[in-house]
């Protein structure tokens, strides 16, 4: 099963997503949590959200930036 993508967004960035397994998530509808990063943006805060793995699986650019806007910056632990 693929689970990360890049994909870019309208700015014309890219952004890696991949899949973080563990974390509860409903898999058996298909939804994973995920990790999303901008690697060519230093700067933008690594994001974490929910993704459809179908989204991943058949790079549905659409989807994909949909999770990405529903997606909330990571807050730093400790």
């Amino acid at each position: 099963m693929k689970d990360r993508a890049i994909f870019p967004d309208a700015r014309g960035r890219s952004w890696l997503v991949e899949v973080l397994y563990g974390h509860p998530a409903p898999t058996e509808r298909g939804i994973y949590a995920a990790r999303f990063r901008c690697p060519e943006d230093e700067a933008e805060p690594v994001r974490l959200g929910f993704i459809e793995i179908d989204a991943i699986a058949h790079d549905d650019h659409e989807l994909l930036l949909e999770a990405l806007g529903m997606s909330d910056p990571a807050e730093e632990i400790g």
